[in-house]
């Protein structure tokens, strides 16, 4: 029997996207989800997830890094009686509006002369936006569906069901990031509201939660990333838009 070729253009649409574009994205973060949901109630304790620890504030210059964020009038519902119950456990710092965001890239600390892997200058910087803004550019808006909650051994957070884009985009940009990414934890779109400040025994955080595990939290379009600085002095800051990057797919 004659070997079926396809025709050259079925061939390039076949090829035309690594296998990170294919649609198991979505069923491997909902899983990765579950996973995470149930590994809670196999541990006693919580660790310390703050950032700001006394390393991070002796850092000279800000730290970049790619977001989505999220619009303070997308979370509606239940999301203010979810803070406050997490408001009153004692080993739980609560994010400002200001700071809710799905982090897509960490680029690193601006410096004027690097010397470690996670420094860049301000020139290095300006060349990752730039090789950035094409690729970047072509994916289309998105719908990002919020919740419900869920938490890692050292910080809670909200689901984020968006069809798998902001894992596309993050593999995306593994070519032009500063920073080597991390391979040990596979990436996982999340949009943190707290950290744990100290180990403390986990007791009856997955109860407390358990409600709140398969409530929405609120949608909204994605229609751009967002390069933005931080300061490393303030636990808290604002992030300062470097540049934004639309998408026009």
């Amino acid at each position: 029997m004659a070997e079926v070729v396809s025709p050259p253009s079925r061939r390039r649409a076949r090829l035309r996207h690594p296998i990170w574009w294919l649609p198991d994205i979505p069923a491997a973060q909902d899983e990765a989800y579950r996973r995470i949901w149930q590994g809670l109630r196999q541990h006693r304790h919580v660790q310390n997830g703050r950032h700001d620890t006394p390393a991070w504030r002796a850092r000279a210059g800000r730290f970049a890094l790619c977001i989505i964020r999220v619009p303070q009038d997308a979370l509606r519902g239940p999301i203010g009686e979810l803070r406050a119950a997490l408001d009153d456990v004692p080993f739980v710092r609560l994010h400002p509006d200001h700071f809710l965001h799905i982090p897509i890239q960490e680029l690193g600390f601006i410096v004027a002369n690097p010397s470690a892997r996670d420094e860049l200058s301000q020139a290095r910087l300006d060349e990752f936006v730039h090789h950035a803004r094409d690729p970047v550019s072509g994916f289309r808006p998105y719908q990002v569906r919020l919740g419900g909650v869920n938490s890692f051994l050292d910080a809670p957070f909200l689901d984020v069901y968006d069809g798998g884009w902001c894992s596309r985009i993050h593999h995306r940009l593994r070519g032009v990031v500063a920073i080597p990414p991390d391979t040990r934890f596979p990436y996982l779109p999340h949009v943190t509201l707290g950290h744990y400040t100290a180990r403390r025994r986990i007791e009856n955080l997955p109860a407390l939660l358990t409600p709140w595990r398969d409530m929405p939290f609120g949608e909204f379009i994605a229609t751009e990333m967002e390069i933005v600085t931080m300061a490393v002095d303030e636990p808290y800051p604002l992030l300062l838009t470097h540049a934004v990057i639309q998408f026009t797919g």
